[in-house]
């Protein structure tokens, strides 16, 4: 019994390579290099500007407040250090709100991109798929090892910018 286990078990790459031929798509990569999907990145980053602006100025306002209260802090009046450790928790919590909007806003931004690319990216490989006679195509990510040859990614990208 061993034995025919082992003989299926060495068999399989070669029933693999009987059913057809099979192609490797870095799904990922194809579309960060398309051209709709970097035009859209880029809009959502330039949405994204103003926020990483004010995120910069408050991380500076914290960081001048803290260097402030550890230079002068011990020679500063009770009131005065309390206003400035009271400004610095006001900004660091403006500072962790916006943040949180920002990731929120961007996370939302490249949901909405993949949901526009997915079927894009889909319909690309089944049309590389069918032009070169594949019978399976597998993401590169879950691929230890293959051959040059058998990679579709560049083609799916073209393909990708192809479409509109």
């Amino acid at each position: 019994m061993k034995k025919v286990l082992f003989a299926a078990v060495l068999m399989l790459p070669l029933l693999a390579h009987a059913a057809g031929k099979i192609g490797v798509v870095d799904a990922i990569g194809a579309l960060q290099e398309a051209d709709d999907f970097q035009s859209r990145y880029g809009k959502l980053e330039s949405s994204l500007k103003d926020e990483q602006s004010r995120l910069d100025q408050l991380g500076a306002d914290v960081k001048r407040i803290r260097e402030r209260l550890e230079k002068e802090g011990m020679t500063m009046s009770e009131d005065d250090r309390q206003n400035l450790q009271t400004q610095g928790q006001q900004k660091m919590i403006e500072l962790q709100n916006l943040r949180q909007s920002a990731q929120r806003k961007l996370a939302k931004g490249q949901q909405e991109i993949l949901q526009v690319m997915e079927p894009k990216l889909k319909q690309a490989v089944q049309n590389i798929a069918n032009r070169e006679g594949l019978d399976m195509v597998i993401n590169a990510q879950a691929v230890v090892f293959t051959k040059p040859d058998l990679d579709i990614t560049d083609a799916v990208t073209d393909q990708l910018n192809k479409m509109k």
